[in-house]
């Protein structure tokens, strides 16, 4: 084995060993070394994107606190709902890193953003649930990202996490539609299954609220099941277009 050789081979055996440690130490936005417990810094934290002021109800962005028209207008199924940032990069691009990068071990990073900002009355909380997927989507994705969330945050907070309150029928993307037809497209889509509630408080645990139309149909149906309140804690709501 010549010099060369040798060399390249020690210099790749370190960075083997040092570039992980390194990289696990540094800020995913900045890429300064960070010395918080997080994936990131604080400072980057703090400048992740926030509703400043938002429904009550449905948690859309407002100018002030307090309840918007639509839920004035119709009142949702769901009693309240918050969000932990709005819809926007990073936090995006991050979820998606998740959700079709198949990339889990994200789950556990954006739930621990969530963490940072938690509803108010998590103590009166019985236990979480999650919006459940379709079977093609399990089958083509392999995991669940808001159940993936839902545990994490259940672990972290010592909530238990019940699944299979519901299923999910297969129904067409709701990327392209406006809020009226996704109503109409997951309404009928969510079916009981033979869990039953008995008065408990539920979180109901997802992704990302668009128009609250999965959110008010799974909320109808575990009232319906037997919960007696039901909330809404998502890691990002889109903003009002």
């Amino acid at each position: 084995m010549d010099w060369s050789t040798w060399i390249d081979r020690k210099v790749y055996s370190r960075l083997k060993i040092a570039l992980p440690e390194f990289l696990s130490r540094t800020c995913e936005l900045c890429l300064e070394i960070n010395h918080d417990a997080g994936f990131i810094c604080t400072d980057c934290e703090d400048a992740l994107p926030r509703a400043k002021a938002h429904c009550q109800i449905c948690a859309i962005s407002l100018p002030n606190n307090g309840t918007c028209g639509q839920c004035l207008h119709k009142k949702p199924a769901f009693d309240y709902s918050h969000t932990s940032f709005s819809y926007a990069a990073p936090i995006d691009n991050w979820l998606q890193r998740l959700k079709t990068k198949r990339r889990t071990e994200w789950a556990h990073k954006l739930a621990s953003l969530m963490l940072h900002s938690q509803p108010e009355n998590l103590s009166q909380v019985d236990a979480f649930t999650f919006v459940p997927s379709t079977r093609w989507s399990l089958i083509k994705r392999g995991f669940n990202p808001a159940e993936l969330i839902a545990r994490e945050l259940g672990r972290a907070l010592d909530i238990p996490v019940i699944p299979k309150l519901a299923t999910r029928s297969n129904s067409s993307e709701q990327k392209e539609l406006n809020r009226q037809q996704r109503i109409n497209n997951v309404s009928h889509h969510f079916h009981p299954t033979r869990k039953k509630l008995n008065g408990e408080h539920i979180i109901l645990v997802d992704d990302v609220m668009t128009t609250g139309s999965t959110a008010h149909s799974m909320a109808l149906l575990l009232k319906q099941s037997g919960a007696a309140k039901v909330g809404i804690w998502c890691l990002a709501r889109t903003p009002k277009h």
